[in-house]
Parts: C-alpha cells; sequence; structure tokens
C-alpha cells in the first residue's frame, strides 16, 4: 500500500510540474492519528487551481465500509484538530476499509469548487462510520506547509 501511495503522489506532482511549464505545485501535509489509527493525509495544489488530496488510514476495523473525511477549516484561519472549530469542509472521498482494515482514497477537486487553499491553519478529519451522514472525528491531522 505505501508504494501505490508513494507512486500516486509522484505521479501526479510529476504530471503538474510538466504540464504547467515549470510551475511549482504546493505541497501541505497532515500525520493522522485516532485510537489505535495512524495514517497520513497530502494536498497538493496544482498553479492551475486545483488540488489533488490523497489520504491514507490503517488501524480500522477490517471490512468496517466507509469513512467520510473533510479538510475543515473556518473564517478565523485558526482550525485545529484539538479545538475541533473548522466549520467549513472541503468534501473528500470516502475512505473505504478494506480486509486488513487499510484505507486510501484520492480526491480531485477542480479549481472552481476551492478557488484558493484557505488561509490560515486547516486539518484532515476522518469521521466514524455511522447511520449518520458524518459520524464523530476517529483520526484528525493539522495541515503543515512542506513546500512553496
Amino acid at each position: 500500500m505505501k508504494r501505490k501511495w508513494l507512486i500516486g503522489i509522484l505521479a501526479v506532482v510529476g504530471l503538474a510540474v510538466l504540464a504547467q511549464g515549470g510551475q511549482k505545485p504546493q505541497a501541505r501535509f497532515a500525520s493522522l492519528g485516532g485510537e489505535g489509527l495512524k495514517g497520513s493525509a497530502v494536498l497538493v495544489t496544482l498553479p492551475g487551481g486545483e488540488h489533488w488530496a490523497f489520504v491514507q488510514l490503517e488501524g480500522l476495523k477490517p471490512g468496517s465500509g466507509s469513512y467520510a473525511n473533510h479538510i475543515h477549516f473556518n473564517d478565523a484561519g485558526d482550525a485545529s484538530c484539538k479545538a475541533q472549530n473548522g466549520n467549513k469542509i472541503v468534501p473528500l472521498t470516502n475512505l473505504v476499509a478494506d480486509a486488513d482494515g487499510k484505507a486510501v482514497a484520492y480526491t480531485l477537486i477542480p479549481a472552481d469548487k476551492v478557488a484558493a487553499y484557505p488561509k490560515g491553519t486547516t486539518y484532515f478529519n476522518v469521521h466514524a462510520n455511522s447511520p449518520q451522514a458524518v459520524g464523530p472525528s476517529i483520526a484528525c491531522g493539522d495541515v503543515s506547509a512542506v513546500g512553496d
């Protein structure tokens, strides 16, 4: 799974650089954690304004179904996992736990859906699968900038 994850990220970043005439994409990273869960998320912002989000998580109950996940932010620009104060979201493709309790999801966010990445601090949040549309948070990671 790690190899597939890395190849996907490198392919998108590489193609973005080639397609945009050498302009550099911007990448942000979040280490995801929760009770018995670990994973990571990467958000790549391409020069044209579209975004690719990659999320992977392990430690889920094997075959347990679908998990909603989002990028959370707020108008104040101070959203964080600890405060769980990101009242606005960018929806991402649901994670689906496989037979080993691992899940990977890729989401293309078109430029017209998110004109610019939200200012200030943001976080990735994975929600429990539950009868409600979105369950409580089970894994979270604050986003940090890792590139220009």
